[in-house]
């Protein structure tokens, strides 16, 4: 058994899956594809690039845990390249985001920042260093 290609999507829970949809769409471009009801809560899947990104409702099943406003274990952050991280950096402070880490340069060259996402979701955005 062996795992072919990427991922095939990311999945968020989201007290409103809308209206983070929505930060998504404004923010990041994403196309919404789907908005159904599915397995009893509302699932909105996106495009955003070549990802895939879900974010459903709370199921009656789920039991969500209060971080107290602090970060969870698992997944840290997601990551989207951008073709042009100052000029999408701009976009977001103009229209009201919150860049939760400014614009830094890695060893590798490529430069990064991180925005907070709609339910306190860290997401980091890098410009692969030009070739």
């Amino acid at each position: 058994m062996a795992i072919t290609g990427g991922y095939n999507h990311i999945h968020m829970i989201s007290p409103d899956p809308k209206a983070a949809a929505d930060w998504f769409v404004k923010f990041l471009g994403a196309e919404i594809f789907g908005d159904e009801e599915l397995r009893g809560a509302r699932n909105v899947r996106m495009k955003i690039g070549d990802a895939n990104l879900y974010v459903r409702g709370k199921r009656t099943s789920d039991k969500i845990a209060d971080t107290g406003g602090g970060r969870p274990y698992g997944i840290d952050h997601f990551c989207f390249s951008v073709s042009d991280i100052e000029d999408l950096l701009r976009y977001v402070e103009q229209n009201g985001g919150t860049i939760s880490q400014p614009l830094f340069s890695l060893p590798s060259g490529n430069r990064a920042a991180y925005v907070m996402g709609p339910d306190g979701v860290h997401i980091e955005l890098i410009e692969p260093k030009a070739s």
